[in-house]
């Protein structure tokens, strides 16, 4: 059992839309709400860079405003996407069908891969690139790390 100090690895995966159908953007809501409370693990992005950042400007959303509201006010999830509803400049079928695509076809970048792979062992076959794919993975090893003191 975790106690209210220790870290907790947002597993929820880049791949999973609420119901505004905007991919990543629960993962961002999970890892400023760890943040919040400071029990995300130390080297998750949370707000800046990557799919962050990628979701909440193509949104048209203040990017520091997103970040203010989630960690002070740590909503729900249903509350944050209201906000976001109420915020976003550009929340239409083209911009969430344009975040979904990149985050569902974007691999990981070149210069993070050799480090992926050396941690994730040689059992990851070699085709896969995704982003989102390698990161799950990287996330549930982190959380069989945390659970078992591995």
């Amino acid at each position: 059992m975790t106690t209210a100090t220790e870290p907790i690895v947002p597993v929820l995966s880049s791949n999973v839309a609420g119901p505004l159908g905007v991919k990543h953007l629960p993962r961002l809501w999970l890892k400023l709400v760890l943040h919040s409370l400071g029990r995300l693990p130390e080297g998750y992005r949370h707000g800046h860079g990557g799919f962050d950042e990628f979701v909440t400007t193509t949104l048209g959303i203040d990017t520091e405003a997103f970040i203010a509201y989630v960690e002070s006010e740590r909503p729900h999830y249903l509350a944050c996407e209201a906000w976001v509803r109420e915020h976003a400049a550009s929340l239409t079928p083209e911009t969430v069908a344009t975040i979904n695509a990149r985050i569902e076809g974007a691999d990981l970048p070149d210069t993070m891969l050799p480090d992926r792979r050396a941690r994730l062992g040689p059992l990851v076959p070699e085709e896969i690139r995704r982003a989102y794919a390698l990161n799950e993975l990287d996330d549930w090893l982190a959380m069989h790390e945390a659970l078992t003191g591995r």
